[in-house]
């Protein structure tokens, strides 16, 4: 048999890894059927190439929760504004993705599951955005393919990296109850700055679908509900992790018998984990309330709120979605931040004024509670005072 005499073969072969058509594991394509090698290849593309023509490469990192995530796309408006020729993909736990669907300024959701981190080794952005502080997202941004990281990652010390004295400041206020109560600017206010757009009154963008619009208009006529009559959405829960955030079931039927006597139809909005207190109000057949159900997917469940004139409810999914509704919300707190709240002026928060509130627990020994001081007749005065 014929010897190699060249043992070193391989130092006459170029190979350009940084080629977007390069698999990493395996030949590419171009190699595997037409036997071109790197150095003579037409079709390399460098992957972190640009030209003046090209869109800028944005990824956001923000899994959960679904509030959250639904709040965070007021920030897509202002990245638009910032890089018109962007194209934005959104990284997201599949649990939470529903919010993004259809959102007409995200090109690409990627689910967060077994292939988010080769998607991630496996792609350049010139831009990430990571504005969460779970070690799983930190992660993310830490392997991403980036120019630019704005918001936190970590570095090989595993400490936390923050891209401005914006990012220091919440990162400061996630760390420290007492920096969380003192302060006073709004989420958007924050992750603004973070992001360095320029300005902070974006609005959340909560995708509509046309057929599932008149699917939920349908739903009104079945009730028969008046076409000039006034609709009010109380959102009685609080989900199953923030059980301190729901007022008292109590509190919603006083706001539903009064405006009810008022000839306002009021929806019930809610999901599984709102079964309980919805089911209390329905015991009390008060006439013009009904249940929109509580196994609606999202898209439903958004078609619903719009049709809503207002709104009532504690710090949930459903004040996020109400408000990039553009409706005029009524938002009760207690144990969460009412100042980190944006309204956009289409609205009001409700919340006693006991010192501990803003404390973040998941449990409580006062009695009453924060959320329990919240008087349904201060609620109610407030609600006909705005509107």
């Amino acid at each position: 048999m014929r010897q190699i005499k060249n043992p070193n073969i391989a130092q006459t072969f170029d190979l350009y890894t940084d080629c977007i058509n390069f698999p990493l594991d395996r030949p590419c394509r171009y190699q595997k059927n037409d036997n071109v090698q790197c150095r003579a290849c037409p079709n390399y593309i460098k992957i972190s190439s640009k030209n003046a023509d090209s869109a800028v490469r944005i990824l956001i990192i923000k899994l959960g929760a679904m509030g959250d995530v639904l709040r965070t796309t007021f920030l897509l408006q202002g990245l638009k504004e910032l890089y018109p020729k962007s194209r934005i993909a959104w990284l997201v736990s599949g649990k939470n993705s529903q919010v993004l669907n259809n959102n007409p300024l995200i090109n690409q959701i990627i689910i967060n599951d077994e292939k988010a981190a080769a998607f991630l080794l496996g792609n350049f952005f010139d831009i990430t955005i990571n504005l969460d502080l779970a070690p799983e997202s930190l992660a993310l941004a830490k392997i991403a393919n980036t120019d630019k990281i704005l918001g936190f990652s970590l570095n090989s010390r595993r400490e936390i990296v923050a891209s401005n004295d914006y990012a220091v400041e919440w990162l400061k206020m996630s760390a420290y109850d007492v920096l969380k109560k003192a302060n006073t600017h709004t989420y958007q206010y924050w992750m603004s700055k973070i992001v360095e757009l320029p300005k902070d009154n974006y609005e959340i963008i909560v995708p509509l679908q046309a057929d599932l619009e008149k699917k939920a208009q349908d739903f009104l006529r079945s009730l028969n509900i008046k076409t000039n009559q006034k609709i009010i959405g109380i959102n009685p829960g609080a989900g199953a992790r923030w059980r301190l955030k729901k007022w008292t079931t109590a509190g919603f039927i006083e706001i539903a018998k009064h405006f009810s006597n008022k000839e306002y139809a009021i929806l019930l909005l809610g999901g599984k984990d709102d079964e309980n207190e919805i089911e209390r109000i329905l015991k009390e057949n008060i006439k013009n309330v009904f249940s929109t159900g509580t196994d609606n997917a999202i898209a439903d469940f958004f078609s619903l709120i719009n049709l809503c004139d207002i709104v009532l409810c504690g710090d949930t999914m459903a004040m996020h979605a109400a408000t990039g509704l553009k409706k005029t919300v009524f938002a009760l707190f207690g144990p969460t931040s009412y100042a980190e709240i944006e309204l956009y002026g289409r609205g009001k928060k409700l919340y006693s004024d006991l010192d501990c509130l803003v404390c973040y627990k998941q449990t409580c020994d006062k009695s009453p509670s924060c959320m329990d001081k919240i008087d349904a007749q201060t609620v109610i005065k407030t609600i006909e005072e705005t509107i």
